[in-house]
Formats: structure tokens, sequence, C-alpha cells
């Protein structure tokens, strides 16, 4: 388990751009929720703090009845009962209760509904955005006083017994509809009555819970322009990486060589920034490299063109120079024996470069596999004595594989020569053909020195060569396993190659190069 659990550790996280950019965008709506926390706690300031106005406001209005009455029945008969500024009687109620508990004057009055002034759209905004996330998160204002659905009642007893007391009104959902609050009435060291003064709760906030809901309405909006520019910034830029991305990759075949597809460029558009002179300078690269792959492949052929001729003279040169010669001369020979192994490299050169050639123009066509490789190791053990060849062919004669069934007889003659060359002799060169899953599994097995660490890929790659490892006079460029993954790629297959010290139960020291071709399915 701990083992499991550090391999997924170890692996890398891969995450697209987008990916990143919806995980910040996870943590950036945290912000709306602080704002409503915010709001919730600003409601909690605004509550007590009025809540504490209200209370000194309904002592102030009796200590005023109780010292100046003169100054009470004027304002009375002016029909402005009291002039303080921050009571509103359109939304609000004062009561007088003398000692009976009975009401002897009311002034104002409670609006039914809510009752908001006249805003601006941010504030709007703000205010249904507060609501709207009320809905999913619920939340109770901690209100500091009793509620009661028929709070005059308690209201009045407290005020009558000297107490000055406050208590919430609540509606029929349960809410606190408003906020009562009373005080003794005291004339000559006497309680007379009672006033009680009834408030809505909307209307306790005054405009500074406006003006925060104004901040909330531009804040909103600021945010929202801010993350729909940077939607589109991030989709139109993960778009140009991805795009960037699949022009890359239809740039290279399967074999991995350049096609003659180069995307466009796109310097010449109007606007430009890094990932635009990035697409130009993959484009400036990629159109060197195919212009380098390009001499590269016509230079065998021009190497062969040109070399032709002057060797041909120097091979005739060379024959007739050997009839004048009446006793054997060591340094003609020398000088033979090096024009074959330049006509030789030359070969080699043009043989990997033909058979690239022929790769690409060649069309892929189903073919039975299995009666295909019995009929190569039967001729080529039987062409190569010397070889010491011993197969075991357990495909079906109908398995099928699509491709070309020449290619893979010269795959099998780069293997088995390449295993000729290197065999110590102890044991004979194993070929194993044999069905895994839906691959044909193709195995050549030499016993000999082991591959050097670390070349068990770069063996496939061209002119890498290992070939100090045994004694051959002939000059070898490492094309024959390149030639193999050539192939092999152009099958859809794969190629490796291992030291091994034991194969099916058998103690051979060698390596043992692998071919894995998938099966065809009509």
């Amino acid at each position: 388990m701990a083992g499991v659990i550090r391999k997924i550790l170890q692996k890398p996280l891969r995450l697209s751009i987008r990916a990143r950019f919806f995980i910040l965008l996870l943590l950036l709506t945290i912000l709306p929720f602080l704002a409503y926390r915010f709001a919730i706690d600003l409601h909690r300031i605004l509550l007590n703090n009025q809540a504490i106005v209200q209370e000194q406001t309904v002592q102030n209005l009796a200590l005023i009845l109780e010292n100046r009455t003169d100054l009470w029945a004027l304002q009375i008969q002016s029909g402005v009962p009291t002039r303080l500024s921050h009571l509103n009687l359109k939304n609000s109620v004062l009561w007088v209760v003398n000692a009976n508990r009975q009401t002897t004057y009311v002034v104002g009055q409670l609006p039914e509904s809510e009752i908001y002034d006249d805003v601006d759209f941010f504030t709007d905004t703000g205010r249904v955005l507060i609501k709207t996330l009320a809905t999913f998160l619920p939340y109770t204002l901690p209100y500091p006083y009793p509620q009661s659905a028929t709070p005059e009642h308690n209201l009045i007893t407290q005020a009558l017994q000297g107490k000055t007391h406050q208590q919430y009104r609540m509606d029929q959902q349960g809410d606190p509809y408003s906020l009562m609050s009373s005080t003794p009435l005291i004339i000559k060291g006497r309680i007379i009555g009672a006033i009680v003064l009834e408030q809505r709760m909307e209307t306790l906030f005054s405009n500074n819970l406006n003006y925060f809901y104004r901040l909330i309405g531009i804040g909103a909006l600021i945010f929202f322009i801010v993350i729909i520019g940077a939607l589109i910034n991030t989709a139109s830029l993960s778009n140009r990486i991805i795009r960037l991305d699949n022009d890359v990759k239809r740039t290279f075949n399967i074999q991995g060589r350049l096609t003659d597809l180069i995307f466009t460029d796109s310097r010449g558009k109007v606007y430009r920034d890094e990932l635009s002179d990035l697409r130009h300078h993959i484009y400036e690269m990629l159109k060197q490299l195919g212009a380098y792959e390009r001499y590269l492949k016509q230079l065998p052929k021009t190497l062969r063109h040109e070399i032709h001729n002057p060797l041909n003279r120097l091979s005739m040169a060379l024959s007739l120079l050997e009839k004048q010669q009446n006793e054997p001369n060591a340094q003609l020979n020398y000088a033979q024996h090096a024009l074959e192994q330049l006509k030789q490299i030359i070969s080699s050169l043009s043989e990997a470069t033909s058979i690239e050639d022929s790769l690409h123009s060649q069309t892929p066509e189903p073919f039975p596999i299995g009666i295909m490789l019995e009929h190569y190791l039967e001729n080529t053990k039987a062409l190569h004595e010397n070889w010491s060849i011993e197969y075991n062919n357990q495909l079906d004669r109908k398995t099928m594989v699509c491709g070309d069934g020449f290619m893979i007889e010269q795959l099998l003659d780069k293997l088995l020569s390449n295993a000729a060359d290197f065999t110590d002799n102890k044991h004979p060169v194993f070929v194993d053909c044999y069905q895994q899953d839906n691959q044909v599994v193709i195995n050549v097995i030499n016993s000999g020195p082991f591959l050097p660490k670390g070349h068990e890929k770069q063996i496939f790659d061209g002119m890498t060569s290992i070939r100090t490892l045994n004694q051959d006079t002939q000059a070898h460029l490492g094309l024959g396993l390149y030639i193999v993954k050539l192939i092999a790629d152009f099958h859809q297959g794969q190629t490796s190659a291992e030291n091994i010290t034991h194969y099916q139960g058998r103690a051979i020291q060698g390596v043992k190069f692998s071919v894995q071709l998938p099966v065809f399915k009509a």
C-alpha cells in the first residue's frame, strides 16, 4: 500500500491552464461569501447601535414629558409631538400609557410592508445579492433582546415597575418585525405611566446600510467584469496553446519525421504577444529543420551519384595496376580493400534512404505473417548454414498483420545478421514467434557480450554502433537496427533490446531483441 501511494505521489501532476484557472476562480468565489459575512456583521453592529439610540430616544421623551410638559403640549397642538431628527413617526409609533395600563395617546404609524427609499442601481443590486445569498446561507442575527408576538404587555409591565425595557415583535413567520422600547413616565417622583416606542426593523438601519449595499453592488459588477474578462482571456490563451500543440504534432509523422505540412506563422496578425513570438520561433525552427532534413535525405543519393564514377575509374585503375604487377603487392591489396569499404558505406547509406522512401510510398495491406515467417525462416536456415539458427514459430497460419511482408523480411535480415555478428557460438541464434494478446511477438536471442548500459534504446538510433565489441574488419554505420525501427514503426509496432541471463528455462548470457506488431482484425 505504501509503495502504491509513493508511486502516486511520485507521478507528476498534470494540470492544464484551464484547470488551474478554474481552481483560481473557485478560490475567488470566497470573496462574495466574505462580503456576505461582512454584511451580517454590519447588520449586527447597526442593530445594536440603533437599539441603543432608540432606548435613549424613549428616555429623552420621558424626560421632556416629565420636566417640560408645556413644550410637549405645544408640540401636540402644532401636530408635531417630537422634534427629534432621528425619529421618523412615518415609520414608527409612540404610545403614552397611564398607570392603569390604558393607552392615552398614540402618534405615528407603522407601514404594513417593507419600505425602501429610492436608491440607485448599485444599491439595489447589492441588496438583491445579499438577499439572494441569504436564501442559500440563512443566518440568525444576534438580537440582543427577547422576542414575542405581543411584547407590549411585558414592556408596559416593566415600565410601570420603573425599568427601561426593549423587546422585538415577531411576525407570523417568526422573524423580528419591529423593535419596541418602553420607559417609565415619572412626575414628581411618582410613576404615572409609561412611554412605548415601536419602530420597523428596516428603518432601524438608516442610510448607512444603503452605502454598504452600494459598495457591494459596485464591487459585484467589477468582480463580474474581471471574471468574464479572465474567462475570455484564459479560454483564448488555452485554445491558442492547444492549437499550437496540435500544429506541432501534425508537423511530424508517426516515425517522428518532419512532414511537408508546416503550420502557418502568426506574426502578421494585428496583435502580438509572447505566445505569437513562440509560435513564430517554432515556425522558423521547423523550417530550418525541414530544410536540414531534406538536405540529409538527399545527401546519400548525391554522394552515390557524384562518387560513383570516380570509384569506378579508381577500381579500373587498381585492376589494371594489379595486372601489371608480377608479384602480389600488399599496398595494392590495402587500397582495393579500402575501395570495397567505401562502396559498402555508400551502399548502406543508400539502402537506409531507399527503405525510408519506400515506406512513405507503401500502402499497408493485411498478410498472413505466420505463413510468411515459416517460409522465411526455412529459407534463411538453408541459405545461411553458418549462422546456426533455431526457430520456434507458434503463430497461427491465419494470424494477420497489416503492412508489407517484404519489409518484415528485411527487418528479420537485419536482426539475424546483427545476432550472427555478435554471437559467441556457445548457443545457436534463437528465433521465437508467438502471439501475446493482440500483439505478434518476434524475439531474436543470441549468446554473447551484453549491451553497454544505457544503449538498450539508443542502439536503434541512426549512426549508433557498438561494433568494437566484435572482431569485424568491415565498415558499419549503425544503420541496421535503425532500419529495424523504421520498419517496425511503419507497422505500428515497437522494438526493444535487453540483456538476459536466462531465456525460457535455458541459461543464456546474451542479448534479446524483440519486435511487437499489432494483430490485424478485419
